[in-house]
């Protein structure tokens, strides 16, 4: 028979180890619960640091809306030729070298696939056109016209330049440059899509005369400095095609080599090098052809100016 002090003995043990118990539970209690706000802790951060990773990586990419636009040379050459026979004796033998242009131009027609529609909005990356008379490096920057920086690049590399002839010399008081990067040689050719338009905003201009802007002219003059490359458009406001009015930009680009002004906002993708520039200008030394549909100031160049090859070094 136990006494009452092995009673005591027993009833204490019993009462050490129930405390021990629930101090053992409570300690794995609280280091539950402090795992489990570490992870809450983590995740937010993990949340967070996306949301934040993802605001910042919108915010140095721009979305380009890239419109299809496939060529219409026979819709062009159907046109002219169902209007020649209605033309004065005199205008026929240019409408007749049009044709011939524009019939040439479908045999050396081709297509490049669209840029991707999402594209970084800052950067200078280098395009370099190695021609038959020397290499024209162009500086590009992405923070004054990102989507058509982005296409030229696109076009570049899939080799939609290559083997490609300058096909236009303007030579004139307000412009001079010269024309490239249509492989028709007509000035209609398209890759099968167009490129918005952005506006150089960051160039000079002259507001216009109000005269001119009493009778709707409203765009002023743009001066475009020399070695400026820009992308060439068709826009016209007036037109009843909406697709005609605006955003018809693509492939095709300008050299200017003088400061030039005019009315048309041209997107601009870049600068060429100095002696980059410098092969251009031996193009335009050279003047350009006088004759049905090609004039002094406004045709083709009398020098055959082939970029064989078009690559990019990125800046990335």
């Amino acid at each position: 028979m136990s006494t009452n002090e092995e009673r005591r003995d027993a009833a204490r043990r019993k009462l050490e180890e129930r405390l021990e118990r629930e101090q053992q539970a409570a300690k794995k209690r609280r280091l539950s619960m402090i795992a489990a706000a570490g992870v809450v802790v983590v995740a937010i951060a993990a949340v967070g640091g996306y949301f934040w990773w993802r605001s910042w990586d919108n915010d140095r990419h721009t979305v380009c809306d890239y419109a299809d636009a496939p060529a219409d040379l026979q819709g062009q050459i159907k046109s002219v030729e169902a209007m020649l026979p209605q033309l004065e004796a005199d205008k026929k033998p240019e409408a007749e070298a049009f044709l011939t242009t524009l019939r040439d131009g479908v045999k050396k027609e081709r297509t490049s696939p669209k840029p991707d529609s999402r594209t970084l909005n800052s950067g200078n990356p280098e395009l370099t056109l190695a021609t038959n008379m020397g290499d024209v490096a162009v500086d590009l920057d992405r923070s004054h016209a990102a989507c058509n920086v982005n296409a030229v690049i696109s076009l570049a590399n899939d080799g939609y330049y290559n083997g490609t002839t300058c096909y236009r010399l303007a030579s004139s008081q307000n412009i001079a440059g010269l024309q490239c990067g249509d492989p028709t040689r007509t000035g209609a050719g398209s890759p099968g899509w167009n490129s918005p338009d952005e506006a150089p905003d960051f160039l000079e201009m002259t507001p216009p005369d109000p005269q001119m802007a009493q009778l709707g002219m409203t765009q002023g003059q743009i001066t475009y400095p020399r070695g400026t490359v820009a992308i060439i458009n068709s826009n016209n406001p007036q037109a009843q095609d909406p697709a005609q009015q605006a955003n018809t930009g693509n492939a095709n680009f300008i050299v200017f080599t003088k400061d030039s002004t005019s009315t048309s906002p041209l997107s601009v993708i870049g600068k060429a090098s100095p002696d980059g520039i410098k092969v251009i200008d031996e193009v335009m030394k050279q003047g350009a052809v006088v004759g049905p549909g090609s004039t002094a100031e406004n045709g083709v160049p009398k020098a055959n100016l082939e970029i064989k090859t078009a690559s990019v070094s990125d800046d990335d």
